[in-house]
């Protein structure tokens, strides 16, 4: 940063630098392309198909390429009512996306536009789906040519119209043809040349303005005008544009939080990176000659956690496979950083290298699936990731061997090294290899034990042999940093914040209970890297140079409880509570003066950091119009696709107000009520349109017409809450009188569960869950998950980690698990006690495991690909040997 180069460099490196990243966006990237319209290609006809709320018409097609952009449907009249609705559904009858589009603006009869902006498969049948939304409208037919490409059948009141297809055109989108990106990759390298040209000769006649300056200085004068730019426009198009909102409530709310998020972006640009003469900076203490490793090492971890999380996403054994493999792969790249130039570059290393893929090679030739078989793709690439995992593990094996070789010949030979190079095996290890050797014995059919064992072992003695182990864990809580990031930036490009169904926001996985079991992990993280900045920094320097030292960490924490917020979840907010009060209890021990200073911090930090993170959660994803959602993502199907910015089933900040006072708080606020097409209602949310479309007398009374959630009927898009709160909610207070009350409510939560046990309903049948799985304990274990429920159900897992243990591999060994995670915690408290002053990072341990622990009495979270399992048995690597317990 403090690199002297002479302004024309400057210049020069910008001018190429920006030149690149357009060129990126041509390709690899291919943010620009172009459409490819297809149609049947029949002549237009004078047939038509009614649509009304009694009858809809359904037109079968096969998808082109992999980007449906649009669909042109040709409405030759609207008979009432003015909005018409069209889906996407696929081969199982699942709705991809509904688009209600107002024809206010067309001129009937004409080609009506319905964005759609989904990813489908090329190739494969969907179907459109044209219903009334409080309209009724004539849908225009046209004939099929001789000899067509294939096209599918038209259906009206689940008939076949033979003979007969909607007269659409359907827009794909396509990667920029390769002469239009040559094209333009020419026009913007001509450019930057004459740029480079136009600036030459001007220093070459004004030599005296080729000044000096630091690289520190030139990203400060091309990063402000872009952070300047990308702000402002964003607060233009939220005020006076309206293109998010037309709220007032909603405008301010998205001004502000862009204000907070322009005023990071400009401290982060211009503060001065320099040492400060109190507090701790855990980048400045890793050594110069580290710091690239280590960077490294945080990427491997962040990458291992983000295919764990994966995992969780995964639905089928295929995909489950090879997140697994991914994952191993990545934790093997972190054992093979800690090698030094010796241990990687030898000769049985390359003996190893050569022999393993000649015969990896061959392996794969021999086992691959050919491409008539089903889901072939898939499987050989879990078998190419099997051999890599080999092949890299291979090394890790050879170096571990080669290790035990010296050592033992070292001692043979009474050799003795440099104290800093001995490690020894502490007795929490050997507590570890028992419990890991009792998984591998009471395995009972599960592998999964002996794969966690092995690859965790591995690590841990590569830890225990690296020089470089004193960092282990500012890499560890770096590398849990950086996959939150990997995973902001993933949320903020791909997942939508939707305002229906539920409306709690899942992050970057498919269930909020998996968010909350994550982000109390990461707020475990990010609590010790604030909390060790505070303390040390004196009370009497003042706010302004603690939030020097620490802004970064003040950031982090609160983006991170934003999130948490956003999923309007008990388990989200009571896991992070219950870890972070843990972590404070164990700070406080030792800084008892520093309490209310940091509670006040981190009170600030989620207060200043929500609007923000909300605003741009909200505003970005739509704007990029690139969706992620999974197989059973409960988000709305009128906010999918390249939903209009200003959708009004996306969040905002009335709906989330009602969501979370009533989730969390136990007040309710009033109906949320505002629909999507606003022109069907009126200023009091009361439909001027009837379900058939006539605009009649606005006497009639609401729900009579239907016109509550959209999910009463297929043509309706107005909202509210009703539907939306688990049943759970409405027995804060008391348990229901009668016996028909209970039996409904039970029934609405899976009925199993115990309507007199109020416990039992908050959570969700938990206490039936384990009552369950409690029974049916044993002293070997069973070989199959499941214990049988009340209702004849079977719960699949025990929602409970510890029963779960001692379910799979029986109770002693359950009984060994609580025993490692007790002495872990104990262990971790007093290793930071010992170095709260010289590494306070330490108490990073006893976070970890705080976490996991809490998460694990309402949540299966022990398990090989599980983020939490993850983290928790990196935590424990340097509890294994006496030299960190000795610090």
């Amino acid at each position: 940063m403090r690199r002297i180069i002479t302004r024309k460099t400057a210049i020069e490196v910008t001018i190429l630098l920006l030149t690149l990243i357009c060129i990126m966006t041509i390709w690899p990237l291919r943010i620009f392309a172009d459409t490819f319209e297809y149609s049947a290609g029949g002549n237009l006809l004078e047939e038509t198909v009614t649509v009304n709320l009694e009858n809809n018409a359904v037109q079968k097609f096969v998808t082109r390429f992999d980007r449906l952009r649009s669909v042109d449907v040709y409405v030759s009249e609207m008979l009432n009512g003015r909005y018409i609705s069209v889906a996407v559904r696929n081969e199982n009858n699942e709705e991809l996306v509904k688009v209600p589009v107002d024809t206010a603006d067309y001129q009937l009869p004409a080609y009506v536009n319905v964005p759609m902006e989904i990813d489908v498969e090329p190739g494969k049948e969907y179907y459109l789906l044209f219903e009334s939304c409080r309209s009724k409208y004539m849908l225009s037919l046209e004939d099929i040519p001789e000899n067509p490409e294939y096209v599918g059948s038209l259906y009206s009141r689940w008939a076949e119209i033979p003979g007969r297809h909607a007269a659409c055109y359907y827009n794909y989108k396509v990667p920029m043809s390769r002469s239009r990106s040559i094209k333009c990759i020419g026009i913007i390298a001509a450019i930057a040349f004459a740029l480079i040209l136009a600036e030459t000769i001007y220093f070459r006649k004004k030599p005296e303005k080729n000044t000096l300056l630091t690289i520190g200085k030139l990203i400060k004068y091309v990063a402000n005008p872009l952070n300047a730019i990308v702000f402002l426009t964003l607060m233009i198009m939220v005020f006076p544009l309206k293109l998010f909102d037309a709220r007032a409530t909603d405008i301010i709310f998205y001004e502000i939080g862009l204000i907070i998020c322009a005023g990071i972006g400009f401290y982060a640009i211009n503060h001065n990176v320099v040492k400060q003469n109190v507090g701790v900076s855990f980048w400045q203490s890793i050594d110069n000659a580290d710091r690239p490793r280590d960077c490294l090492m945080m990427f491997s971890i962040a990458m291992s956690l983000w295919y764990a999380s994966c995992y969780m996403n995964d639905l089928y054994d295929i995909y489950h496979t090879l997140s697994e493999r991914r994952m191993v792969i990545w934790l093997i790249i972190t054992m093979l950083l800690t090698f030094t130039f010796r241990e990687a570059f030898n000769i049985p290393n390359l003996v190893w290298l050569a022999a393993s893929l000649v015969a990896g090679i061959r392996y794969y030739d021999v086992h691959r699936l050919a491409e008539t078989e089903k889901e072939y793709d898939l499987h050989n690439m879990a078998l190419k990731y099997g051999i890599i995992i080999v092949i890299l593990g291979g090394f890790v094996v050879i170096s571990l061997v080669r290790r035990a070789i010296a050592l033992i010949r070292k001692k043979a030979l009474r050799i003795i090294g440099h104290e800093e190079d001995r490690t020894t095996i502490s007795a929490f290890a050997i507590l570890l290899l028992v419990f890991m050797a009792a998984l591998i014995i009471f395995r009972n059919t599960r592998w999964w034990g002996v794969a966690l064992s092995v690859v965790f072992v591995c690590l841990y003695l590569r830890i225990a042999g690296w020089k470089g182990r004193k960092n282990w864990y500012k890499v560890l809580a770096g590398g849990l940093m950086v996959n939150f990031l990997l995973s902001l930036v993933f949320s903020l490009l791909h997942r939508y914040f939707a305002g229906f169904v539920s409306g709690r926001f899942a992050f970057i996985f498919h269930t909020v209970t998996v968010t909350a079991e994550y982000l109390s992990l990461m707020a475990a993280v990010a609590t010790v890297m604030l909390v060790a900045k505070i303390v040390a920094i004196p009370r009497k320097m003042g706010i302004v140079v603690l939030f020097k030292s620490a802004w970064k960490e003040i950031v982090l924490f609160g983006w991170i409880i934003s999130y948490a917020i956003f999923t309007v979840s008990r388990t989200a907010i009571l896991a992070i509570a219950v870890t972070v009060i843990a972590v404070l209890l164990v700070t406080v021990s030792v800084h008892k003066k520093q309490f209310i200073r940091i509670v006040a911090l981190m009170a600030a930090a989620a207060i200043i950091c929500f609007p923000g993170a909300f605003t741009l959660q909200r505003l970005i994803p739509a704007i990029v119009a690139k969706p992620t959602f999974y197989v059973i993502d409960d988000t709305d199907v009128l906010v999918r696709g390249g939903a209009d910015w200003d959708n009004t089933n996306f969040m905002c900040v009335e709906r989330f107000a009602g969501l979370f006072a009533e989730k969390i708080l136990g007040v309710s606020l009033g109906d949320y009520n505002y629909p999507i097409d606003v022109n069907n209602y009126d200023s009091e949310g009361k439909p001027i349109y009837d379900n058939y479309g006539f605009n009649g007398d606005k006497s009639f009374e609401f729900e009579e017409q239907n016109s509550g959630s959209s999910q009463d009927t297929p043509d309706d898009q107005g909202r509210n809450d009703e539907g939306v709160t688990a049943p759970a909610d409405r027995l804060l207070v008391a348990i229901p009188g009668t016996e028909a009350e209970r039996h409904i409510i039970s029934e609405e939560m899976g009925g199993y569960v115990d309507t007199t046990d109020r416990l039992d309903m908050l959570s969700n049948g938990r206490i039936t869950i384990f009552k369950s799985y409690a029974k049916e304990l044993n002293l070997t274990g069973h070989d199959e998950m499941g214990a049988l429920l009340p209702n004849g159900e079977i719960a699949v897992h025990a929602h409970n980690t510890y029963m779960q243990v001692a379910y799979d591999n029986g109770v002693p060994v359950g009984i060994l698990f609580i025993v490692v995670l007790i002495t872990a915690a104990v262990l971790g408290v007093s290793i930071y006690k010992k170095n709260h002053s010289t590494n306070p990072i330490l108490l990073l341990i006893f976070a970890v495991i705080m976490a996991f622990a809490f998460a694990g009495i309402s949540e299966w979270v022990f398990q090989l690909c599980n983020p939490m399992t993850v983290a928790l048995m990196l935590a424990f690597a340097g509890l294994t040997y006496k030299e960190t317990l000795n610090k």
